[in-house]
């Protein structure tokens, strides 16, 4: 007995516990829904605010009356028949079209098959007597043509072709190298260097996962009217004790024969001593050229004194106020 009453005592107390939950519930709710509504404006200011088309009236009115769903047209007997009728038509115009046609290419193909022969002939006699008559012009063309070709070959790979401080250059091997590519960079510390300068620090990173190689043999080009070409070294003695010096100087991780191994996220800088060329600080451009995992990069640079660079850049400064 004493069970049954604590069980019974305890439902009423869940009963009450959820009645009283859904009362507070439902005053939130009326709370909110007063709140939402209190929001929207009454039906004479959402009348002045916005008027209605007759049109739209007209479509509302209709849907109403088919409870949403649109009336499906049906089409006539009358209508299909006609329908049926000009598509039939169209048809059969094409088809008479395309046999007339095809009848009259074949008739005009069969009535020219004997003189086709003859004007083919004659044709290709007039090609004939056509290219006698011109073949001195283009053999005398082509001959100049090869002589040409041939003279700029020669200045290709003789270096016949650039004049640069009283001597002859040759022609770089490729044109157009990129500094960059694929993780790999070869840059130069600045790209305008003083002309007082006595040497230029090339930076070679590996920015990839894998070991690279490249070579310490650093090559000089010069940009002469669009076109690099090689910019030859002066003689040891020339060049002078301080060349001899960084030629022997070897980095730790050089395996030999001028190669540097440079692993994955690392970056080796070197040197190219300006005193080892004769060089013409008013050229356009000049640019750096090594090899790096069997392929050529190079950054470019010109030279340029301090004075001039203070003066460019006031001059520039000045045209920006100005504007």
């Amino acid at each position: 007995m004493r069970g049954d009453k604590s069980g019974s005592r305890q439902k009423e107390e869940r009963e009450q516990k959820e009645a009283l939950q859904e009362e507070l519930l439902s005053e939130a709710f009326n709370a909110c829904m007063e709140e939402q509504l209190s929001f929207i404006p009454p039906e004479r200011e959402i009348a002045r605010m916005h008027i209605f088309s007759e049109e739209f009236k007209s479509k509302m009115e209709k849907l109403c009356r088919t409870n949403g769903k649109l009336k499906r047209q049906e089409m006539t007997r009358r209508e299909f028949v006609f329908g049926f009728n000009r598509i039939a038509a169209c048809i059969l115009m094409m088809l008479a079209v395309g046999g007339i046609c095809v009848g009259g290419y074949l008739i005009s193909k069969g009535g020219a098959g004997g003189s086709g022969a003859d004007s083919a002939a004659s044709t290709e006699e007039s090609t004939e007597q056509a290219a006698d008559m011109a073949l001195p012009e283009e053999e005398t063309a082509a001959g100049n043509g090869n002589s040409e070709a041939t003279a700029d070959g020669g200045a290709g790979a003789e270096g016949g072709d650039g004049e640069f401080m009283g001597q002859s250059l040759l022609m770089a091997e490729e044109q157009a190298l990129p500094s960059e590519s694929n993780g790999i960079r070869m840059l130069i510390s600045s790209p305008v260097v003083d002309r007082e300068a006595e040497d230029i620090k090339v930076t070679f990173g590996n920015l990839t996962e894998e070991t690279v190689t490249y070579s310490r043999e650093l090559e000089l080009q010069v940009c002469l009217d669009g076109v690099w070409y090689v910019v030859p070294k002066l003689s040891d003695s020339q060049s002078g004790p301080q060349a001899q010096e960084e030629e022997q100087e070897q980095p730790e991780n050089e395996p030999g024969n001028g190669i540097v191994e440079l692993e994955s996220g690392m970056a080796q800088d070197e040197k190219i001593l300006l005193s080892e060329y004769e060089l013409d600080y008013e050229a356009e451009l000049y640019r750096v050229v090594s090899r790096i995992d069997d392929r050529l990069f190079a950054s470019e640079f010109r030279f340029e004194t301090l004075e001039e660079g203070l003066e460019e850049a006031l001059d520039s400064t000045l045209d920006e106020m100005s504007q």
